[in-house]
């Protein structure tokens, strides 16, 4: 039988079966397996889309960035908490990933954004929470000009310019020139 303390003493609430097999150490995957099923069937774990499971209450942050293994927290979801636009995101979380794809889990949409490999792969601007990826704010602003040009953003007063300005270097030209155009427009305020 699993000892469900071992998954909640790692702190995490969302786990692969992959992470299930490593944290428990059960050595036989048909075991691993079924004593997992028995688990979802008591409800103490709940099953999510490819082969995700969490504890009865998670971190919706940590199961988006489960969901599509290239991906990272972005967009409005960081944009509205950092308060760079004060439009109602709380109903979804939004990430960049490899793929354009959406999911609705218990009430919340997990909406993924397709961008380019080589931004994707880039970790400037990207923290690391330990349970999730999650772009800075700046990341976040510069994701959503790449993907939506000319967005509208209701307040860019707490931004870091410098860091902006190193970002604009890996996104296309298009990109940078707005993102340049923005600081230049923080910078005259």
């Amino acid at each position: 039988m699993i000892n469900i303390a071992n998954l909640i003493n790692t702190g995490k609430t969302v786990f692969t079966s992959e992470e299930m097999w490593l944290i428990l150490g059960i050595e036989n995957k048909h075991t691993l397996k079924n004593s997992i099923q028995r688990l979802s069937k008591s409800w103490i774990l709940y099953h999510h889309p490819g082969n995700i499971r969490s504890l009865k209450t998670y971190d919706h942050m940590e199961l988006a960035s489960k969901l599509r293994k290239k991906s990272y927290i972005s967009l409005e979801t960081v944009l509205q908490s950092a308060g760079i636009i004060f439009q109602d995101y709380s109903h979804t979380i939004t990430l960049v990933s490899d793929n354009s794809v959406s999911h609705e889990i218990e009430g919340k949409i997990y909406q993924f954004s397709k961008i380019k490999d080589t931004i994707l792969a880039n970790s400037l601007g990207i923290i690391n929470t330990w349970k999730y990826m999650i772009a800075s704010p700046e990341r976040a602003l510069c994701d959503r000009i790449y993907l939506t040009p000319q967005y509208y953003f209701d307040n860019l007063s707490n931004l870091n310019i410098g860091l902006l300005s190193k970002l604009s270097s890996i996104y296309n030209k298009r990109t940078a020139l707005e993102i340049n155009h923005l600081i230049d427009g923080i910078k005259s305020k």
